[in-house]
């Protein structure tokens, strides 16, 4: 408590103290509370209590509701509540673990449809623990496409290690989504169809690094629209040099690289694209522009 306080005490702007629950009673969480109010900070709540951390998405929700209401009477706007309901590994094959990213997604859910004004958090990787890197970016990906669909609006993530949606294959959404919400298949007690399975098969050996091989078989005009859509300028210039010497550079700019940022936009709209990868594409756009 006493390294929360002097920490407020020094630093600039707005600050979150991370983190509070009931593990150790309502005193020390009201402690925490108090701290916040008194210097004008936002505060983190696990989904903890006395009897330990919360699995299921009802005993999520209300612990939740518990420090919600305690929160709000003790004078914290609700707007500087940030609930964590606690990401879980959903990798590691163990029967209890297999309901764990259902259980987020909807205690998530609940949290926004009942407790107005707060915000909601996640340590998003989390819940792919122990899996390969390719596995666990897919996965990642998907479960903070999931969370966010459902209300959740912010996150602790790597934002190297995350993919936008157009960048993940449809097929391996659909194997996370059944791994997420725990859609095994049965014929009696035996287990026929097990989605952890099938992505570990899939992604066995994959790596991160991207092949870029593919990309320079494409015509020179596809190859400058998706540089726009992916972000990337790693070979961008050289994609500019052979451009230029069949097309203008107005029209190269009006016709390739606006095609590129219109789907961007699309993609931003229709939630298949963060914002932080919309911007990165602005900036790969901005950096052919200059070029």
């Amino acid at each position: 408590m006493g390294k929360m306080e002097a920490g407020l005490k020094v630093a600039g702007g707005k600050c979150l103290l991370n983190s509070t629950n009931y593990e150790d009673g309502e005193e020390r969480f009201l402690k925490v509370l108090e701290l916040a109010k008194e210097y004008g900070a936002g505060v983190v709540i696990g989904t903890i209590d006395e009897d330990g951390m919360a699995r299921t998405a009802e005993k999520k929700f209300a612990i939740a509701q518990r420090a919600y209401r305690q929160a709000v009477e003790f004078g914290l706007p609700a707007y500087e509540i940030f609930f964590d309901t606690l990401a879980l590994p959903i990798s590691t094959g163990i029967e209890e673990d297999r309901e764990n990213g259902k259980a987020t997604i909807d205690s998530i859910r609940m949290i926004r449809e009942h407790l107005p004004g707060c915000h909601i958090t996640l340590g998003v990787s989390n819940i792919s623990f122990g899996l390969n890197a390719a596995a666990r970016q897919v996965l990642n990906s998907m479960f903070l496409h999931e969370a966010m669909q459902v209300g959740m609006d912010s996150a602790i993530i790597s934002a190297a290690k995350i993919l936008p949606m157009a960048k993940i294959a449809s097929e391996h959404q659909e194997i996370c989504r059944k791994l997420i919400y725990d859609r095994r298949q049965f014929e009696g007690d035996i287990c026929t169809y097990d989605p952890l399975g099938e992505l570990t098969t899939v992604f066995e050996g994959a790596t991160t690094k991207r092949d870029r091989s593919e990309d320079a078989k494409l015509p020179v005009e596809e190859r400058l629209k998706r540089h726009i859509i992916d972000g990337e300028r790693i070979g961008l210039e050289d994609a500019l040099k052979v451009a230029l010497e069949t097309y203008a550079p107005l029209d190269i700019i009006n016709t390739y690289l606006l095609d590129g940022m219109k789907v961007v936009g699309e993609l931003f709209g229709s939630g298949q694209m963060q914002l932080p990868f919309v911007l990165q594409s602005a900036e790969t756009m901005k950096s052919a522009v200059a070029s």
